[in-house]
């Protein structure tokens, strides 16, 4: 795999990430992120330290990914997509026949972190 497409990868994945954790931080309506995580059993200061501990996360991932090519960040990652997709699977179900596939879309991202994992540096 040339180191342009690896480079290209890495991008498209800060950038996911990082608008993640941006519109996590108050774009998207803080009430319809609580209400959601409501759903998942968080209410109150719990939810909200959710949202915020969530969003400060995605930024640093995004953040980590834009200058670094390391085996342990792909994995976490896609620790972390795989976790979300359960915790979404589970508690919010309508989201599996939502018409603009959000659970589906984690598909292509896993793959982006392996072929990262598989091809990028092999830092640990």
């Amino acid at each position: 795999m040339r180191a342009l497409d690896l480079k290209l990868m890495r991008y498209t994945l800060a950038v996911i990430w990082l608008v993640t954790g941006v519109l996590s931080l108050g774009i998207y309506p803080q009430q319809q992120s609580l209400q959601l995580l409501e759903q998942v059993g968080l209410h109150g200061v719990a939810a909200q330290f959710a949202l915020y501990a969530s969003a400060a996360l995605d930024i640093a991932l995004g953040l980590l990914t834009l200058y670094r090519s390391m085996q342990w960040l792909w994995r976490a990652q896609a620790a972390l997509v795989i976790f979300y997709s359960i915790v979404i699977a589970i508690f919010l179900p309508q989201f599996w026949l939502h018409p603009f596939g959000p659970l589906l879309k984690n598909l292509p991202i896993l793959l982006l972190l392996w072929l990262l994992h598989e091809h990028g540096e092999k830092t640990t």
